[in-house]
C-alpha cells in the first residue's frame, strides 16, 4: 500500500481545532471586546444533547449565539457544553464538534463553513450503524437457522 496524504482530513481537523481553541480561550478568559459567535449545528447528530422542546422546534439544525450571557462553557476533545438563556430559562447544551456546520464571529467578519464535513461525518456514522444492523440481522438469521438444524450425527448408528 502506498502512502497517501489526505488533505481534506487535515483541513477538517485544523478547522475543528481552531474552533476548540477559540472556545477554550473564551472559557478561560471570557469574550474580549465585541467578539461574539454564531454556531450552527445538526440537532439530530449523535451526541448532541439539547432540551426536548429544542428538538421539536429545531429538528434539523439550530444556531446558537454566544455573546452577552452564557455560563459553564466547558470544552473537551470531542464536544463542548454551555448553558445559554432560552425563553428566560437557562438550558444546557452539549454539542459535538463534528456536528458543527458553521462558526462565525461577525465582529471581525470571520466565518467557517463545515457543512460538507458534517454531511460526510453523518454518512460515515449512518454507514457504520447500517453495517452494524446488517451484521446483527445476519447473526440473528444465522442463529435462528442454527437453532432449527437437527444434528443427526449423534443419532447415527456406528458400524
Amino acid at each position: 500500500m502506498t502512502f497517501k496524504i489526505n488533505y481534506e482530513d487535515i483541513i477538517k481537523d485544523s478547522l475543528k481545532n481552531a474552533i476548540k481553541k477559540v472556545l477554550l480561550d473564551v472559557s478561560l478568559k471570557g469574550l474580549p471586546g465585541d467578539h461574539h459567535f454564531f454556531i450552527s449545528f445538526i440537532t439530530s447528530f449523535p451526541g448532541v444533547k439539547i432540551a426536548e422542546w429544542m428538538i421539536k422546534d429545531y429538528p434539523n439544525k439550530m444556531t446558537i449565539v454566544i455573546q452577552n450571557w452564557y455560563e459553564n462553557l466547558n470544552i473537551d476533545d470531542k464536544c463542548f457544553s454551555i448553558v445559554l438563556n432560552f425563553k428566560n430559562k437557562p438550558e444546557k447544551l452539549t454539542i459535538p464538534f463534528d456536528s458543527i456546520i458553521s462558526f462565525s464571529d461577525p465582529s471581525v467578519n470571520f466565518s467557517l463553513k463545515l457543512e460538507n464535513f458534517v454531511s460526510e461525518n453523518l454518512k460515515n456514522i449512518m454507514d457504520l450503524k447500517e453495517t452494524d444492523s446488517q451484521l446483527q440481522s445476519y447473526n440473528d438469521a444465522l442463529k435462528l437457522e442454527q437453532d432449527n438444524i437437527i444434528q443427526f450425527e449423534k443419532y447415527k448408528k456406528l458400524d
